[in-house]
């Protein structure tokens, strides 16, 4: 499951739009970051292997509001991250059926269509908990696995080519090379570390579902991360392998270089060319497993709501689970239609676009929060749990306090043309303002009642 969370297609892609030199890119990200990010996990994991993952860790450590607003940015972001499912469902298909079928990515009624329909897959995926869930979970970790070894194949070995018609990359795909430092690059070093290599902790929210949860996420989490680092380079390399890096297509990289490593087979007629087939297979099978990512986000995202009702601080509406699988069905409802929502959003027209913009760059912000606020923990717990964390942690979560910091201040900074880049910041920050501003006032009313109510609770006096 951490690779099935942690591994995102369109990432790589912005990786190898920089060309032979990603490698430098994914190293430093990895050490800045993505083993901070496991450090953490296995500190928290150990104290508190309950349900809600850094909701809860952060609750006991710093406080109930620290908790809840962990929680509220977590969902913020959330939402935004899988409202392109149709958008990218539709990429995909439109590189697996060939370029007759181009207009699939254009067609906003079909993008709607697959985004209301898979959303329903999810959702009845998603009821019986982790009976399917698991399954779907290891599905798509298979998949992305098979694809990245596949990717890895065409790097060195390049269908329909020949002595008389070698192969000619269009650049080297890999490179030890250090970038030259400028504002670009740290921007773009901020965005592919923060946004691909976080997600090892999403996993601790099913804690209380899992048996030996502490061991178990442990486990997943510390062989999850080399994997993961081979899976976002290979990627990158093959891309370059086959596309020039401006040429890259940033919302279904993996899907381009498939269809572009597989075409040019044969044609003559009752000839099946079987390379091709394999790309196009290979590409609607990465496209369920994509699916399958959003599932695994969908259920995580279901499971905060469910948590804070727990804790009084939302109605218990959202506390009730199904009779027969005990999973929080009126807080999936909720999750799905919201995701729906955001979805028509996403895929509507050139204004209702530049606000959803704005709203996904705002949720880039709550992610940093919640990210803040992870990395705070080890720091503030001290020796009130156990054994208090050691230095080299500690200067971990610095680290990763460092590279969460960057990556807020560089989502004010715009990286395409807009009118105006300080109007851009303004609207970005007040937007993220206002949605904690919101959450801050669920919680204060939510917290307000549960004293209330705790209040006018009689006290049982011992005989």
């Amino acid at each position: 499951m951490q690779i099935l969370l942690v591994v995102g297609i369109t990432w790589a892609g912005l990786a190898a739009r920089q060309g032979s030199g990603h490698v430098v890119y994914w190293l430093l990200a990895i050490l800045l970051l993505f083993l901070p990010v496991a450090g953490v996990v296995s500190y928290c994991v150990k104290l508190w292997p309950l349900e809600g993952g850094v909701y809860q860790w952060t609750k006991h450590a710093i406080g109930p509001f620290a908790g809840f607003i962990s929680a509220w940015n977590f969902g913020f972001w959330a939402l935004g991250a899988v409202s392109e499912v149709g958008i990218q469902t539709a990429t995909s298909l439109s590189y697996a059926l060939g370029p007759r079928a181009a207009w699939i990515a254009d067609s906003h009624l079909l993008i709607n269509s697959f985004s209301v329909g898979i959303f329903a897959i999810i959702l009845i995926v998603n009821i019986p908990g982790f009976g399917i869930g698991r399954w779907v979970s290891h599905f798509g970790t298979a998949v992305t696995v098979l694809v990245t070894l596949l990717l890895g194949v065409l790097i060195l070995y390049h269908p329909h080519t020949s002595l008389a018609h070698p192969h000619i990359s269009p650049q080297r795909p890999f490179s030890l090379a250090l970038p030259t430092v400028t504002l670009l690059t740290i921007n773009l070093f901020s965005k592919l570390s923060f946004n691909a290599l976080t997600g090892l902790e999403q996993v601790a929210v099913f804690a209380g579902e899992t048996r030996n949860a502490a061991k178990t996420i442990l486990r997943s989490a510390w062989i999850g991360a080399p994997i993961i680092a081979v899976i976002f380079i290979l990627m990158s390399g093959s891309i370059l392998t086959y596309i020039p890096a401006d040429k890259v297509d940033l919302t279904g990289p993996i899907p381009q270089i498939l269809a572009a490593a597989f075409a040019g087979g044969s044609t003559a007629s009752g000839v099946i060319d079987w390379g091709l087939m394999l790309g196009r297979a290979a590409i609607f099978v990465l496209a369920i497993a994509l699916v399958a990512q959003f599932a695994v986000i969908v259920a995580e995202t279901s499971r905060l709501p469910l948590v804070a009702g727990w804790d009084y601080l939302i109605p218990a509406w959202f506390t009730r689970l199904h009779p027969k699988y005990r999973t929080p069905t009126n807080s999936l409802c909720v999750i799905v239609v919201l995701s729906i929502l955001m979805c028509f959003f996403a895929s509507a027209g050139t204004s209702a676009q530049e606000a959803f913009q704005l709203i996904a760059t705002s949720a880039n912000i709550g992610y940093g929060i919640y990210y803040l606020l992870m990395f705070a923990v080890p720091l503030v717990a001290g020796s009130r749990f156990g054994e208090p964390a050691g230095w080299l942690l500690k200067l971990a979560c610095f680290c990763g306090i460092g590279v969460t910091l960057l990556s807020i201040a560089f989502s004010l900074v715009p990286v395409v043309d807009v009118k105006s880049p300080w109007l851009f910041a303004l609207k970005v920050g007040l937007t993220a303002l206002a949605v904690n501003a919101v959450g801050g006032a669920i919680y204060w009313r939510g917290s307000r009642i549960k004293n209330r109510e705790e209040q006018l609770q009689p006290v049982v006096r011992p005989a």
